[in-house]
């Protein structure tokens, strides 16, 4: 069977199985996974799975766009979320020549430490939890197509607990050979627990994603288009007491106002833009409507949902950073350090 032929059929499979994975927002079991942990996914508005500009960080959207190109990039990422949050990611590409190209990479989350008591009320010890993902991706290219998979081991951890799971996100992804032109399909988080907490009823964090993403021939923009969460379209909810989830409605609008049709449809999408003022300095932004829906307030909107970011490339090093605002006053950071160690294995030889 062709590769063409397994994603087509994978991507029924995850399209009648809305039901089974429904339910989102709080919901869902290692949510970290769906959280922005590098500042290009950050800047470009926290989901895109078609940005084919060479930066091995992309592999964790979409492991079809790994390539031979990526050999030898090492990146590291540091995102300062609120109060004591952050996370933290290291990705690195090695071309094994027979074998091909490989990327192994790490993500951290780590919350900070939290008051114990029980259950009348009284202190107890204080704990910690944290989250991590060990993530293994490979891919292959077959003319103007790519095909890609990464393996991934998921664990969380809180005050001596443990839960984990073995997932595996298969991707897929179309390069024009003359336009700047890629598009870009994954599924994500397919798997099984392989450890629980006790009375866990929550399902994986599984998506369906397809984007595209294209550069004008004469105008120093790259655009970038994204649908996530296609097994279900309607991702708000408008009840006043939120009793009702029988629809898998998981999101209120906070003004207690029906969601429009315009909302329904806009929450599925992502948009970003990328401005090249030259081969060493890109400024990004990003609009993700779904953010802007969940966590606005009542009084005001502000600016949540909009990303922005920097991008600066030096001789043998770059840098990203990038600001996701999420509501009024409430931002988070993402700053990436990356360079191409064959670079200095070069150096070193000549």
């Amino acid at each position: 069977m062709s590769w063409q032929k397994v994603i087509a059929s994978l991507l029924v499979i995850c399209l009648t199985m809305s039901s089974a994975y429904g339910q989102i927002g709080g919901l869902r079991a290692f949510e970290f996974l769906e959280t922005p942990n590098h500042a290009r996914i950050a800047g470009l508005g926290t989901v895109n799975v078609s940005s084919n500009a060479g930066d091995v960080n992309m592999i964790w959207q979409n492991p079809a766009l790994l390539n031979s190109g990526m050999n030898g990039q090492l990146s590291f990422s540091l995102n300062p979320y609120f109060s004591d949050i952050y996370g933290s990611q290291l990705t690195y590409a090695q071309d094994f020549e027979k074998l091909g190209i490989f990327s192994f990479g790490v993500t951290y989350f780590n919350y900070g430490q939290f008051e114990g008591f029980d259950n009348t009320g009284g202190s107890t010890e204080d704990f910690r939890a944290s989250d991590y993902v060990i993530q293994v991706s490979h891919a292959r290219e077959d003319g103007v197509f790519r095909y890609g998979a990464s393996l991934k081991f998921v664990s969380s951890q809180i005050s001596g607990f443990h839960q984990s799971a073995l997932l595996t996100d298969l991707g897929g992804a179309f390069v024009h050979p003359e336009e700047e032109l890629s598009v870009g399909l994954v599924i994500k988080n397919l798997g099984f627990f392989t450890s629980k907490y006790m009375e866990e009823n929550r399902n994986l964090p599984f998506d369906v994603q397809l984007g595209g993403t294209y550069k004008p021939e004469f105008m120093p923009f790259r655009f970038s288009l994204t649908l996530n969460r296609l097994y279900q379209y309607d991702l708000s909810y408008f009840d006043g007491s939120l009793i009702s989830d029988n629809n898998n409605q998981v999101f209120t609008d906070v003004n207690n106002n029906p969601p429009s049709t315009f909302d329904k449809i806009f929450q599925h999408v992502t948009i970003g833009t990328e401005i090249m003022l030259g081969k060493n300095l890109n400024l990004r932004a990003g609009y993700n409507h779904l953010i802007r829906q969940s966590l606005s307030n009542e009084q005001e909107g502000g600016a949540g949902g909009f990303t922005v970011g920097v991008f600066i490339q030096t001789k043998k090093f770059n840098m990203g950073y990038s600001n996701a605002i999420y509501q009024a006053g409430g931002f988070a950071h993402f700053i990436t350090l990356g360079t191409n160690l064959k670079e200095f294995v070069k150096k070193k030889k000549s």
